[in-house]
Parts: structure tokens; C-alpha cells; sequence
């Protein structure tokens, strides 16, 4: 027998629903966490996350494996057991591993440098259908410290460099606020842009401003009508003015010659002097992402010399600039008194996947990954510690994942790794990116970085 529902049972179902409509913002914290229990460490105020795009070769590199194809000049050097490394590729990195922790099992899902430089940038793997919906993991921390902001943090809590030049781009806010947004620097203009005296250009700003402020004021009943898109351009321009007004914001782009020469002069090492500036300033900053201009991608003749870019030259690259970072943050003052910034700041060091343990007929190395490395420093990490591949660099041990290293650095700001803002994807025990079976299955992945962090 088919039940044909009357008039009454719609009105009364229709009411239901506009009931739990209204009461949800009442029933639903503003902040939703999945079954399960997390200790975030809280050992570092800020993050600098280092994405080397193009993936590096682990096996040349941070796990090192000696085979038939390994040149003769590399130098290599045994640091520990089960841990070797060229002082060819990396002159400074090799006498400075006390103060790192690599994770050379690391396992990534695609192969594919967008999807894989997505994943990398939000913590998930690419959903087309709902991609529009997903924040970078930067702007997830950005709304998670919002709370610690104070009066005089003008800056952007979220600052990447360079990212709008990556394959994927610069991932926005998602179904955040868009004020959580990253704001991209590009390192090869930016200091000969901004670092100048602004002089009169300030005043043409400010009566720019007030003429801006007052055309909202006599459209308010036009704007309002544009609902959340008005709120977004009020935002942006407000945060624009208060950058530009601030006094801190020009000394930024200040570098010394003898900064450029530790550093380098193109984005990566220009990069990476922005970050010092960032953090030193201590004006809001707390998150810095660093694309270095995706030099990896070596499918052919990796060790090629005649060739622009090539191990010798991207491994040195990296070498000068990351230890010049990890020099510098470590004899700067943090915010907390006998603490250094490179204490108060985890320093993480990823590509998107790894490379082939084999050569290829062209002595390059192909997309991998079953296995790949990251490396880990300052705020709270243990040196001197590694977990690792097989010893033919095919497969990882433990496996974490990018999920995983999502998860440290949130635990290691003090944020619970399951805690995600509040909003429908979030809804515990539905299957999408927010539920509780992914969160879960990352925060088991973060209890085994945790061996490498105190």
C-alpha cells in the first residue's frame, strides 16, 4: 500500500525542517571535533613551510643511496649508521643535521605535479567537486589564531611567496573567510617595489582611502544588497590601507648585499630573507609558505652539468638559503624572553612527491611515490633524528602521509590537529574531506611524526 502524504504531513515536515534550520546555529559549536583524542605539543609560535616544487630525488639527496649511477665528485660523507649525505650538493646542510630531523618515509597519493602541489598546500587530495569549498592549510591556521591577534598585528597572519607561480597557484580561502586568505609576495619584485620612501605617495593613499570610505558610507543600503562579496572587498581593502600605512611594512623589503650573497638573489633565497623579515618583525605573521620556483623536475640528466638547472645547482640553491635561514632565526630574539626565533618556529622542507630510485634511459629520475623525505627544524624539533626508507629506497617504513605532516605542524602551533572550524563540510560522520575517518587516519599519522619533535 503506497502512503500519500496530506497537506498537513508537508506543513508539519516543512516546519521541522525550518525549525532545525534555525536552531542550528545553536545546537552546532562553532567548532566541531571529531571522535578521538589529540595533545597538541604547542612548542612553536610560528611555521615556515619550504615546498621544493618539481620534487626532489630523496636517493640524491636527504637519503642518499650509493648505486652505479652515483657520480664520482659527490663527496659523500656517513653521518650516522644508516645516514649518508654529498658535501658536494650540500656544503652547509651536512655539518648542521644535529639541528634538523628528516622524515625520509614519507608516502604521497598522486603523481601528478598539480594534484600533488594542491594536496601539498590544503593537507587533502584534489576533490574537483568541491575544491572551490577548501582552504589552504595556511589560511585554516590563519583562522585558528585569529583569537591571538592583537591591536598592533597589522600584518597578514598568512604570507606565502612566490605561490602564485606554482602549478597549482595560490589556494584561497575556501568556505573561510576570505580575510584568512594568503596574501602572495613575488620575492623578484616586491623589494624594489615597496622598500623605497613612500613619501607623498602615502598621503595620496590616505585621501584615496577617505574618499573610498565615504563612498561606502552614502551606498550602504547598494552594498549590503551584495551580501558576502561586499564584506570580502571591505576586508581586502582594509587590510591593504593598514599594510601600507604601517611603518614596519617597508622594512620589509630591506636586504643587505652581504644578506643577498648568504641568502641568493632570486626567488628562492629572496624568499627565504622574506620570512626572516616576517617573523623578526613580529607584526601579525605567524605562518610564511615559500615556493622556491619549482626547479626539481630533473627527468633528464640530473647530474648534467652543462645544463642550467641540475642537481649541483638546485641542491646548492637550497643549501645556501635554507641555512642561512636556519643562521639566522637562530641568533634573532623570539617573542618569549631566552628564546630564539628559530625556537619558536618549526621549519619544514617538502616537495609534492618523490623520484624513481632507478635512472631512466635519459639519467634523469621519474615521479615516485611510494616514498619521499621531508625535513623538519627549530620549534620543538628533536636533531639529529631521522625515520627512514627501505635500504633500496622503494618503500617507506612507516608510511605518514601528507595528512600527517599537516598534523605536526598544527600540533606543534598548539592546534589540535582535529580541530576544524565549523562549517556543513565539517559535519562528523559524513563522508567528505572533513569527516572523522580522514581526521582520524591523520591523527594517527601525527603520533609518528611526533617521535621526531620533544
Amino acid at each position: 500500500m503506497v502512503m500519500v502524504p496530506t497537506r498537513r504531513d508537508v506543513l508539519k515536515w516543512g516546519g521541522l525542517a525550518l525549525a532545525g534550520s534555525c536552531i542550528d546555529g545553536l545546537v552546532w559549536p562553532l567548532e566541531v571535533r571529531a571522535k578521538g583524542r589529540a595533545t597538541p605539543r604547542g612548542t612553536a609560535r610560528n611555521c615556515i613551510f619550504i615546498e621544493m616544487g618539481g620534487a626532489m630525488s630523496p636517493m640524491d639527496c636527504w637519503d642518499f643511496k650509493e648505486t652505479r649511477y652515483t657520480p664520482e665528485d659527490l663527496d659523500v660523507v656517513k653521518l650516522n649508521d644508516d645516514l649518508s649525505m654529498s658535501r658536494i650538493l650540500f656544503p652547509e646542510l651536512h655539518r648542521r643535521m644535529d639541528q634538523v630531523a628528516l622524515v625520509r618515509s614519507m608516502r604521497a597519493p598522486e603523481l601528478i605535479h598539480f594534484n600533488g602541489q594542491y594536496h601539498t598546500q590544503t593537507g587533502r587530495a584534489l576533490n574537483v567537486a568541491i575544491a572551490r569549498e577548501i582552504p589552504a592549510f595556511g589560511t585554516v591556521i590563519a583562522s585558528e589564531l585569529e583569537r591571538e591577534r592583537n591591536e598592533t598585528d597589522r600584518f597578514p597572519t598568512y604570507v606565502s611567496t612566490y605561490l602564485t607561480r606554482a602549478r597549482a597557484g595560490s589556494i584561497g580561502a575556501g568556505f573561510l573567510p576570505t580575510r584568512f586568505s594568503g596574501l602572495d609576495l613575488d620575492p623578484t619584485t616586491v623589494f624594489e617595489g615597496f622598500a623605497g620612501d613612500a613619501g607623498g605617495s602615502l598621503a595620496l593613499l590616505e585621501e584615496r582611502y577617505r574618499l573610498l570610505t565615504a563612498l561606502a558610507e552614502v551606498s550602504a543600503t547598494e552594498r549590503a544588497s551584495m551580501g558576502k562579496m561586499h564584506s570580502d572587498y571591505r576586508d581586502f581593502y582594509r587590510g591593504a590601507h593598514e599594510l601600507l600605512t604601517d611603518p614596519r611594512w617597508p622594512a620589509l623589503f630591506r636586504a643587505t648585499e652581504e644578506d643577498k650573497a648568504r641568502y641568493g638573489e632570486d626567488e628562492f633565497g629572496l624568499g627565504c630573507i622574506l620570512a626572516r623579515n616576517l617573523l623578526e618583525a613580529n607584526a601579525g605573521t605567524r605562518f610564511v609558505y615559500l615556493y622556491d620556483g619549482d626547479k626539481w623536475d630533473h627527468h633528464s640528466g640530473i647530474f648534467d652539468r652543462t645544463k642550467k638547472w641540475n642537481h649541483y645547482t638546485t641542491c646548492a640553491r637550497l643549501d645556501r638559503g635554507l641555512c642561512a635561514l636556519l643562521s639566522d632565526l637562530a641568533s634573532r630574539p623570539g617573542a618569549q624572553p631566552g628564546k630564539s626565533l628559530l625556537d619558536e618556529t618549526l621549519l619544514v622542507a617538502a616537495s609534492e612527491f618523490g623520484r624513481t630510485p632507478q635512472m631512466n634511459p635519459v639519467a634523469g629520475r621519474d615521479h615516485y611515490r611510494l616514498t619521499y623525505t621531508t625535513l623538519f627544524a627549530g620549534g620543538g624539533v628533536k636533531g639529529g633524528e631521522d625515520r627512514r626508507q627501505d635500504q633500496r629506497g622503494l618503500l617507506s617504513v612507516h608510511r605518514p602521509g601528507m595528512e600527517a605532516r599537516r598534523a605536526a605542524v598544527h600540533g606543534q602551533h598548539r592546534r589540535d590537529p582535529l580541530l576544524r572550524p565549523r562549517d556543513r563540510l565539517a559535519e562528523v560522520g559524513h563522508q567528505h574531506p572533513f569527516g572523522a575517518r580522514v581526521q582520524l587516519r591523520r591523527h594517527r599519522g601525527s603520533r609518528r611524526l611526533g617521535d621526531d619533535v620533544r
